[in-house]
């Protein structure tokens, strides 16, 4: 797994910055308006050979990757450039790839500047009158009629309604309406219907890309004012309506950057679903570049609506490249019919897509994983039963000490625990493997899962004796941890927490009470969140205390999701010093460090909602009274939806777990993910609730009981571990600079 970028990509990327820094202000984009070109610019991107990036080197290009055009869109989205950028990378490698001297010539004419190629994007025999992204400032239009491929130079441009509307909008990326039937010449051209097929589907995924850093710059652009304006005595970024909004937004739409990023890796290995991907990374894109840029121009309040201001720039430029993509909703049924097969009735759908070349970036996890899966299947194969699926559920925390031993013994329950503690001492990736496999089983275990991370903040942060005494029993799967972080009155704000450590001897008496800890009833040790000094965040000191003696109780709570979880008692409950983490009143340290561990993968939202969609479609594919609900399209939406957001978690997760592996992690990725995913779950659930009713009433293990189960168990996803709108806050403070909204 890689997602550093190459040395040569970087220079690309740190090139087209500076261009696009010093020649497209808000200025020199709304003086090309509405044309939407600026042949200054473009003239300077020649001369850097941008629209010869996917031209073989013996054609006079650069014969770059996919994932370097890619990044060439990104910057060019991000600068709101008014140039053809994508429109010209596409249509000059599909004139490379079609040859002939009629192309070859125009192909130098367009490397050269002398010429700009375009591409219409829908069949020039049903559709002859359309608009064409670039056509306002093209000088041929590449178009398929049928199965034949051919340049239509000097087309005639209709013109726009009497009345201006649309000028502005559609201007804004030189789109054209164009009677392609009217044109001075046509040369039919020796491409196929599958090359031309490959480019359409280039120039959506370099769309996409674009359209992933519209948006962000929208969310910077207004996260930057957010910090400066003030209304009622207050910065408004100070506001969760305002932070929480473009919180949401930024969480999307990085999710976009990272789908496009996947697609293109999952082109380059030619992967079976990378068609699908690509549909659902437009509709992602497109519908959540709609919605952050709109929202963003609305933290502006009314100077984001003034044209004289540039905040209104990104929602125009983000609306005309997405609409002229035709209506994102149809690339979702197209995704559908691609994962699920084609409705009753309807044809296959026929797909190409383009050659990727030596794109760097790498998604999968790699040969250590692939075989740390085959371990864990073949476990599966030795243990696994529908009788052990069903208890992982019934028995509401999936708690079985034989069978968790077994995993340790295999090196399957806690795969990055060093070796010198005993453990097997996998990579991140591996584990990720072996998560995914065992939940495909349904093996869902809630003590193992936790335990999985509060080992992590022991390794980290624990005494030499404390890793000693407890890491090698933690391998064995003889003890197990708990969290003791919330509180009655706190809630998510663990810093308030009251529960009080008082010194006694060299030992600690704690006293107080914890709410929701789950596995607290069979655990050995609780990771302890106590107060030992006034101070709200300087007063904070952890212990991992021993939790199997007098002075320790619990009252059970059983939640809506089949959950077991419990109120926790603490009554003059001893605790050695040596199970004190970190420094006396210098917790807030180590939490942080605990939080990012929890937080640094997401993969239990992934699996989830793998688990959901395999549900929903085997629900969807059984015949009823009316048909098989697989057929009806508002379903088929539903679940390429749930798909897409699967996608979207996954990216967010990988990262996430890459940059922590590599020491990069930053502190808002791993919130992202979790709000992602546990949001996803919840709403897509819920949804597909609806649309399997009444089926959905009635429980069950498979097909419509397990949407019903999702629809249950998924609501308080939303809600431990930090609730939705903590992630919301730490993401729009740690990553988008915003002021803090809670004390």
């Amino acid at each position: 797994m890689n997602l550093q970028l190459s040395a040569e990509q970087l220079l690309l990327e740190s090139s087209l910055e500076r261009v696009f820094q010093e020649h497209s202000s808000g200025a020199r984009i709304r003086a090309t308006e509405p044309v939407g070109f600026d042949r200054e610019l473009w003239d300077i991107l020649v001369d850097l050979g941008i629209p010869a990036l996917r031209v073989p080197e013996d054609q006079g290009g650069s014969g770059m990757s996919l994932m370097h055009a890619l990044l060439a869109a990104e910057q060019a989205g991000r600068a709101l450039a008014p140039v053809p950028l994508v429109e010209a990378v596409v249509a000059n490698r599909l004139l490379a790839l079609a040859g002939g001297s009629e192309a070859a010539a125009l192909l130098e004419d367009c490397l050269a500047g002398r010429a700009i190629a375009t591409l219409a994007l829908h069949d020039a025999g049903t559709r002859p009158r359309q608009l064409v992204p670039a056509g306002a400032v093209a000088d041929a239009v590449l178009c398929l009629q049928g199965d034949a491929l051919s340049i239509r130079r000097g087309v005639a441009r209709l013109p726009m309604p009497a009345d201006g509307a649309g000028q502005t909008q559609h201007g804004a990326i030189a789109a054209q309406l164009l009677d392609l039937d009217a044109s001075d010449s046509r040369v039919d051209l020796a491409g196929t219907r599958e090359a031309f097929a490959a480019a359409l589907a280039e120039w959506r995924l370099l769309g996409a890309a674009q359209l992933a850093l519209i948006a962000r710059r929208a969310i910077d652009s207004a996260a930057e004012y957010a910090c400066e304006r003030e209304a009622f005595g207050r910065r408004i970024g100070e506001y969760q309506a305002v932070s929480h909004v473009l919180a949401e937004a930024f969480t999307r739409v990085d999710g976009a950057r990272l789908l496009a990023w996947r697609t293109v890796d999952a082109i380059a290995r030619r992967e079976p679903e990378a068609a699908a991907l690509l549909a659902m990374l437009w509709w992602w894109a497109a519908v959540n570049a709609h919605e952050a840029t709109l929202g963003a121009l609305r933290i502006f309040g009314g100077y984001g609506t003034a044209l004289e201001y540039d905040a209104q720039l990104c929602y125009r430029r983000a609306g005309a490249q997405l609409l002229v993509g035709g209506d994102p909703e149809k690339q979702l049924l197209l995704a559908a019919d691609l994962l699920y097969g084609p409705a009753t009735g309807r044809e296959a759908p026929v797909v190409a897509l383009p050659d990727a070349g030596e794109v760097a970036i790498d998604f999968a996890w790699g040969a250590e994983a692939d075989a740390a899966r085959e371990e864990a299947r073949a476990f599966l194969r030795r243990h696994g039963s529908e009788a052990r699926r069903r208890f992982m559920r019934d028995s509401l925390d999936g708690f079985d000490p034989g069978l968790q031993q077994a995993l340790a013994a295999a090196g399957l329950l806690y795969p990055e625990l060093p070796r010198e503690y005993g453990g097997p001492g996998r990579s991140p990736r591996a584990a990720a493997a072996i998560r995914e496999t065992l939940a495909e089983a349904g093996w869902h275990m809630l003590m193992p899962g936790i335990t999985d991370m509060l080992w992590k903040v022991i390794h980290h942060a624990g005494s030499d004796w404390m890793k000693q005494e407890l890491l090698p029993k933690i391998a064995a799967g003889e003890v197990y941890l708990a969290m003791g972080y919330t509180e009655p009155t706190s809630g998510s704000d663990i810093f308030a927490a009251r529960t009080a450590a008082t010194r006694k001897g060299d030992g600690w008496l704690i006293n107080g009470q914890k709410m929701f800890t789950s596995s607290g009833h069979r655990s050995d040790y609780n990771l302890m969140v106590t107060r030992t000094a006034p101070d709200k965040h300087r007063g904070i000191t952890l212990f991992l205390a021993p939790v199997r003696q007098a002075g320790y109780s619990v009252t059970e709570i059983r939640t809506i999701g089949d959950e077991r979880t419990n109120v926790t008692f603490y009554n003059d409950l001893e605790v050695p010093d040596r199970y004190r983490i970190g420094e006396v009143n210098g917790g807030v340290k180590v939490l942080a460090a605990a939080l990012a561990i929890e937080q640094s993968g997401g993969d239990l939202y992934v699996n989830w909602l793998r688990e959901l969609g395999r549900a929903a479609l085997e629900w969807a594919r059984e015949p009823g009274a009316e048909g098989r609900p697989i057929d009806d399209p508002r379903l088929r939406l539903a679940l390429a939806a749930t798909a897409a957001r699967m996608q979207v978690t996954d990216v967010l997760s990988r990262r996430s777990l890459w940059a922590f592996e590599h020491g990069q992690a930053r502190k808002h990725e791993g919130p992202m993910v979790k709000l992602m995913g546990s949001e996803s779950w919840m709403n897509c659930s819920q949804q597909l609730l609806r649309l399997a009713a009444p089926d959905t009433l009635l429980r069950g293990y498979t097909g419509a009981g397990l949407i019903e189960w999702s629809a249950r168990r998924s609501i308080s996803s939303t809600i431990f571990a930090g609730t939705s709108e903590i992630q919301r806050s730490i993401i729009a403070e740690a990553g988008l600079g915003l002021p803090r909204t809670r004390s």
